[in-house]
């Protein structure tokens, strides 16, 4: 039941997931299933990572990612955004840009300072 409500909470940032998910597979991308989220990659997806400079991203359960490679380096970063997400619900995108520009405006690095950012490295044993 618990599971559900994660899921349910977690809905509308898994629908912009959905969203970028089907453009990745709408242009040559792939889908797979792993630890109860949707894991695209290919694609346009492929050539955003590039653009933007990402290797996976969190959109509710859904994650987005370069390749099959970096898709399995991430999962377990990736793994706890998609716990944060069940946490905060619809509140996570503007809370995580709100993070980003407060460690920026505190003189640190929009991403590497972010308190997400830095939650999901201590959450699978990367240095923070």
């Amino acid at each position: 039941m618990l599971r559900l409500l994660g899921y349910a909470w977690a809905s509308p940032t898994t629908l912009v997931g959905l969203v970028a998910g089907l453009i990745t597979l709408s242009t040559g991308g792939r889908v797979q299933r792993r630890r109860g989220v949707l894991e695209f990659h290919g694609g346009l997806a492929l050539w955003v990572a590039d653009w933007i400079g990402f290797g996976a991203i969190t959109l509710g359960h859904v994650i987005i990612g370069r390749d099959p490679w970096c898709l399995a380096i991430c999962r377990d970063h990736e793994q706890a955004h998609v716990r944060q997400v069940e946490r905060w619900g619809v509140a996570f995108i503007p809370a995580y840009l709100l993070a980003s520009l407060l460690a920026w405006w505190q003189g640190g690095h929009y991403y590497l300072d972010n308190c997400f950012e830095r939650d999901a490295r201590r959450a699978c044993g990367e240095p923070d």
